[in-house]
């Protein structure tokens, strides 16, 4: 196994790329997220079976990403508010707990996703995002917000 030092750079990087997401979850706004992407960024992002058309497998390109990222903001995420709880660096890979509250789809949403980037020259070669939904269903506290706050000791990127 090939346990390496974090890479501070592309802790930096990431840290960049977590905060562009933030603001694109927040207002819509991805550009300061897909300005850190390379022209043949692979990403791989969770999506429901339930979506018409929906993508699948590794998305990859830059153009690609930003159309999805664009694409029905507000039909689908309004006012979400992400927050970096823990990081964990392997070299260049970091990844990223996180947490988002908002609404997705007409419902309030508290959750957790882990994103994994990887980092050279400066931009974002790949990203992946997990969804770790804490539960769903009417029973399941999927929106309750106290659920999903207390889940981590700590933030580390506050949401803006």
């Amino acid at each position: 196994m090939d346990i390496q030092p974090p890479d501070q750079a592309a802790v930096d990087v990431a840290v960049a790329a977590f905060r562009g997401l933030q603001r694109g979850a927040l207002t819509g706004d991805w550009t300061g997220f897909v300005d850190l992407l390379t022209d043949d960024v692979r990403i791989m992002i969770p999506v429901p079976a339930t979506e018409e058309e929906a993508p699948e497998g590794v998305l990859r390109g830059k153009d690609i990403a930003r159309m999805l990222f664009a694409s029905h903001h507000d039909e689908k995420v309004q006012g979400a508010r992400l927050e970096c709880k823990r990081v964990a660096a392997n070299g260049p890979p970091i990844v990223m707990e996180a947490r988002v509250e908002g609404n997705l789809n007409g419902e309030l949403v508290a959750n957790h996703f882990v994103f994994a980037f990887e980092v050279a020259d400066g931009l974002i070669t790949s990203m992946y995002e997990y969804a770790t939904w804490t539960a769903k269903g009417s029973k399941s506290r999927w929106t309750d917000l106290a659920f999903a706050r207390d889940t981590f000791p700590r933030t580390l990127i506050p949401a803006p």
